[in-house]
C-alpha cells in the first residue's frame, strides 16, 4: 500500500491541506504562474485557482485513497479516489513542478465532466 512518505512532497502537502481545509497552505503549494487545465477551461494564476477552489467548499470533498501514482523530480501523475457529496469518484491528475511548487496541473473525473453545483 502506498504511504504518504512515498509521495512527492508537494503532492503530499496538497493532500494534507485538502484534508485539513487549510486554504492558505494549499495555495502556497501552487506556483504564482500556475495554469490548471480542465475540460471546462484553463485557470491561470493563484487568484483564479483560489476562486475555483472556493467553489468546491460546499461539496463535502473527502480524500479516500491514492489508487495509482508515479512521480519524477518534476512531474507527478496520479489516480485518486475521492468522495464528493457522498459519492465516490476517481480523479486523474498530472502535475509539473517548478521551484518546488505546482506550476502546471491537468485533471478530470474519470466519469466525465459533471456539474456538481446543479
Amino acid at each position: 500500500m502506498l504511504q504518504m512518505t512515498d509521495l512527492h512532497p508537494v503532492f503530499a502537502k496538497q493532500i494534507e491541506c485538502l484534508m485539513t481545509g487549510d486554504m492558505d497552505a494549499l495555495m502556497d503549494t501552487y506556483h504564482p504562474e500556475i495554469e490548471s487545465l480542465r475540460f471546462q477551461g484553463v485557470i491561470k494564476g493563484r487568484e483564479a485557482a483560489r476562486d475555483l477552489l472556493k467553489q468546491y467548499e460546499g461539496l463535502e470533498m473527502e480524500f479516500v485513497r491514492v489508487d495509482e501514482y508515479v512521480h519524477s523530480e518534476d512531474m507527478i501523475m496520479t489516480r485518486t479516489t475521492m468522495r464528493v457529496k457522498g459519492e465516490e469518484i476517481v480523479a486523474f491528475g498530472a502535475y509539473v513542478i517548478k521551484d518546488d511548487k505546482i506550476w502546471r496541473q491537468f485533471g478530470c473525473d474519470e466519469g466525465g465532466v459533471r456539474d456538481w453545483w446543479a
